[in-house]
């Protein structure tokens, strides 16, 4: 199968099946690889490079109940049609893996992991491991502290061993999410026990293929990588995606001061109100009176009055009001109402879900 640049296409496959905690209360609405950044979900950005780099068959890995969220998203972004592989049951990457055997058949493939953000040449990378023979590819990347990540052992230029966010670290190179398969890694996946509360580990099925006389190749990441496990993560990429933004203003500034690059959107609006750049701004959004500081990305449909804001991601269709103090370095989920009020008694009144993280300055 030859792609338009004249080399072998691969196959692609994004996995965004398992449901994660960390991300709670945001993920209870959304799954946590379409939680903007840059007013865009962190998916398009991989989907984009994975198309960009000669990869158009594409599955996604998906649980029933996420399934409809994904299309309906993708569907505003992509004209392409993707295939949506449902996996049944939360056991673990190399076990949803399987549910894939189908789709790609015999071919070579790429993996990537939908939480993960990456800037790379990633075109480079394929065309190196469709022509070696090898029936697993991965990168790595060096980390200040590897305990958090699976851990690559190297001596020799080669792989020697694999392992799951240990306890006390000998290698500071972490394996990141995106990978370069044949179909040796479906053997490799069948033969595995389940580990770490009872899951089938995919770093066990590379691990399977090294023991057993496979080869298993590495390249060392030039670029920039991401796993995206937490609000501070999520808060950092936002930073990285608003460094590169050009500056598209569609809407009205009326009565206002901007300064720095500043997208905003159709049908938005922003009054007697002070911007500083680097700032996206969706569509048929109001701010009014306010202060919105850099590194802040408000969705669509948003109203902010007499409020200040920065560094922060605001979903689709909150309302902020009379917020005098900076919000600073927050993430707002959509629909959220946020209110400040001035009364003789200082209060602080707080309707709030499960799981929601409230963090008060005393």
């Amino acid at each position: 199968m030859i792609n338009a640049k004249g080399g072998r296409k691969l196959k692609g496959v994004i996995f965004c099946g398992e449901k994660g905690s960390s991300l709670n209360p945001i993920t209870y609405s959304i799954p946590k690889q379409l939680i903007p950044i840059g007013n865009k979900p962190i998916l398009v950005y991989t989907i984009e490079l994975l198309l960009k780099s000669g990869i158009n068959e594409l599955a996604i890995l998906v649980n029933e109940f996420n399934k409809p969220i994904f299309e309906r998203v993708l569907r505003y972004y992509f004209k392409e049609d993707f295939y949506y592989i449902i996996q049944p049951e939360p056991k673990g990457i190399a076990y949803s893996l399987l549910f894939a055997e189908k789709f790609i058949k015999e071919e070579k493939f790429i993996m990537v992991l939908g939480d993960n953000f990456f800037d790379f040449d990633l075109e480079s990378f394929i065309k190196k491991f469709d022509d070696e023979e090898t029936s697993c590819k991965i990168l790595l990347k060096e980390v200040e502290k590897p305990e958090r990540f699976q851990v690559a052992y190297i001596g020799d230029e080669r792989i020697i061993d694999l392992e799951d966010r240990p306890k006390m670290a000998f290698s500071n190179w972490a394996v990141i999410g995106l990978y370069a398969f044949n179909k040796d890694i479906f053997k490799a996946c069948k033969e595995i026990k389940p580990s770490n509360g009872d899951k089938y580990q995919l770093i066990d099925a590379i691990k399977w293929l090294l023991q057993n006389g496979y080869t298993v190749e590495y390249d060392k990441l030039k670029g920039r990588w991401r796993e995206i496990s937490s609000p501070t993560d999520l808060i950092e990429q936002n930073i990285d995606i608003l460094h590169s933004i050009e500056e598209n203003i569609m809407g009205e500034i009326i009565d206002s001061y901007s300064s720095g690059k500043v997208v905003l959107g159709e049908g938005s609006v922003i009054y007697n109100s002070t911007l500083r750049g680097p700032v996206v701004i969706g569509e048929s959004t109001t701010i009014k009176n306010s202060y919105i500081g850099p590194y802040t990305s408000i969705g669509n449909r948003v109203i902010v009055e007499k409020s200040n804001l920065e560094n922060s991601i605001i979903l689709d269709g909150c309302n902020i009001w009379g917020v005098e103090n900076p919000i600073d370095s927050s993430i707002i989920g959509e629909g959220s109402i946020i209110m400040g009020k001035k009364e003789m008694k200082k209060t602080t009144k707080i309707i709030v879900g499960r799981n929601s993280k409230i963090y008060l300055s005393i």
